[in-house]
């Protein structure tokens, strides 16, 4: 029996350069990481119960995401993985709280992780064909080393490898 089959690497692109993969229903999704920016622990200090992440570095994944003019490109099961020398890294969660200030005037003050603000997937689904959207995504490391690879992956196939 022979077995042939298609790589599970997928393009091979560095920082800043925009790999056009499928989309998980129809067209092409361009997908550029722009960079990754190292946080320091401090960042992760307004976060609830801030004591579990001592030791951790936050990595901000900056990136664009353009929806092509060939088909819908929804890309709802596709992600992002970061590894550091093969270790894959935490993806943190942030998401905007509401405080009761106990002012009847202004009863809420929203709270937003400033730093990386990850909203780039909602906004996508809602652009117009053409169209690109930034966003961001929090990667957790032991200690401070700078992550290796970040890519696109669905269903535990690499679409998209970006490296320095």
């Amino acid at each position: 029996m022979v077995l042939t089959g298609c790589s599970d690497t997928g393009q091979s692109v560095k920082f800043g350069e925009k790999a056009t993969v499928e989309g998980d229903k129809s067209g092409t999704v361009g997908v550029t990481v722009e960079r990754v920016e190292k946080g320091s622990n401090a960042d992760l200090s307004g976060l609830e119960n801030p004591q579990k992440y001592e030791g951790k570095t936050p990595f901000y994944v900056r990136y664009k995401l353009t929806k092509t003019a060939e088909g819908n490109g929804n890309d709802a099961s596709s992600h992002f993985e970061v590894s550091q020398d093969g270790k894959r890294l935490t993806e943190l969660m942030v998401f905007t709280s509401f405080d009761t200030t106990g002012d009847p005037s202004n009863p809420l003050v929203v709270r937003a992780f400033e730093r990386c603000e990850g909203a780039g997937r909602t906004k996508y689904e809602e652009a117009a064909e053409g169209q690109s959207v930034e966003g961001c995504a929090i990667y957790l490391a032991e200690g401070s080393g700078a992550p290796s690879t970040v890519t696109w992956t669905r269903h535990n196939k690499t679409l998209a490898t970006w490296k320095e």
